[in-house]
């Protein structure tokens, strides 16, 4: 398996079946995600609200996060991670059905939803089973098979899609994802039945009050992804109905995205073991808030590359630094609390954010609301910012 000899021996085993299974990940979500938008605008047809239905599905699910930390709690929890992945996967096999925008949608809105809820486990798994001191690179090196594979899945179907319906690749990269989750089944986890004393859904929820450094920090990134998922819809719309971008024009963004990310995610990985978490962050927060600046001035989909560009910069770093963030604040027994309140914070803004910027689009325009989610996005650049300089103390 790739990079195998750069990892540590006693982690070698559970890098193995982690890469094979995200490479086969990287197929399913590389031959479907980049497409969905495009396909229920473009051809479908859906409305505004739809596609900002399918914005807002996966924070939906990270809602209910504590409560999926809560259900883990004593359990082991590489099952959790092995059943979402089953069932969300599988629901891409209903796509032959998908002829309607709403069924289309709703497809693609319960596979995401349900998606979220290995986020508690898959964390705790990654604490468990790689060290501390490496735990950045490898999970870079995981990520970059993964989107390597992804990259050439999104390169195929792009082309693909313009003379095969969806309803027939979509099942088969569903299948594809399904294999995946039975894959990572074989993680070598050392779990065992925790007979300690159980943390309620409220004692995740008091993680906020308590915490002085997660607070802040969940301030600031609460605001930076307000800014982003705000205008994230709005980048859908605007690619289609202004830019009339084709399926292959999305191919090709979402390649270039898949292409950097390949080759940044060696360097934030190596940046984290060697700067920290959250300077990683700092940086890729200030890159990120270029995203709706680009679209601002964009006039042809050529104009999008330099988004594309930093999407795959700061995909790669926002990725591997909030992961590895959480592991710095959360102590070895509240990991997955921790996960889980993190999520569901996402989850608050996630439901809000895409919806606000579909209303804010229909009253004061595309372009201008562009200029609100940089205005948030630039707030979460300053706390961050604040924080690491004086406010953070670990």
């Amino acid at each position: 398996m790739f990079f195998i000899r750069r990892v540590p021996p006693r982690a070698r085993r559970a890098y193995f079946y982690d890469s094979l299974a995200a490479l086969l990940v990287g197929v399913y979500s590389g031959s479907i995600f980049p497409f969905l938008g495009r396909i229920a605008r473009g051809d479908l047809h859906a409305s505004a609200l739809q596609i900002s239905l399918m914005s807002a599905a996966p924070f939906v699910g990270n809602l209910f996060s504590p409560v999926w930390a809560r259900q883990m709690e004593g359990r082991a929890k590489l099952p959790f991670v092995v059943w979402s992945g089953l069932a969300a996967r599988g629901l891409f096999l209903l796509m032959p059905l998908a002829v309607t925008p709403a069924l289309f949608v709703s497809i693609a809105f319960g596979s995401l939803v349900i998606g979220t809820v290995a986020s508690p486990a898959y964390t705790s798994i990654m604490k468990e089973v790689y060290p501390d001191t490496s735990r950045g690179r490898i999970m870079g090196y995981i990520r970059v098979g993964a989107q390597l594979a992804s990259l050439l899945a999104a390169l195929s179907v792009g082309r693909l899609l313009d003379i095969v319906s969806y309803r027939v690749i979509f099942p088969i990269a569903g299948a594809c994802g399904v294999l995946g989750a039975l894959v990572f089944s074989r993680m070598p986890t050392r779990e065992k039945q925790d007979s300690g004393p159980k943390f309620s859904v409220f004692d995740t929820l008091l993680i906020f009050r308590d915490d002085p450094n997660y607070r802040w920090f969940a301030m600031s990134v609460f605001a930076t992804g307000f800014g982003n998922l705000l205008a994230s819809p709005v980048y859908t719309i605007f690619q289609v109905d202004r830019l009339h971008i084709t399926n292959t024009q999305v191919a090709n963004l979402a390649n270039l995205t898949s292409l950097v990310s390949i080759g940044f995610y060696f360097v934030w990985g190596r940046y984290i073991d060697s700067r920290g978490p959250l300077k990683t962050v700092l940086v890729n927060v200030i890159l990120g808030a270029a995203v709706p600046l680009v679209y601002l001035s964009a006039n042809s989909v050529y104009d999008l590359l330099p988004a594309a560009f930093i999407q795959g910069v700061t995909g790669a770093g926002i990725e591997l630094s909030y992961i590895n963030s959480i592991l710095v604040f959360a102590d070895e027994r509240r990991v997955a609390q921790y996960q889980a309140l993190h999520s569901a914070l996402l989850g608050v803004r996630g439901t809000i954010a895409p919806f606000f910027g579909a209303v804010l689009m229909d009253n004061i325009g595309i372009k201008p609301t562009f200029v609100v989610a940089f205005g948030f996005m630039v707030a979460g650049v300053l706390m961050q910012a604040l924080g690491v300089r004086k406010k953070y103390e670990l």
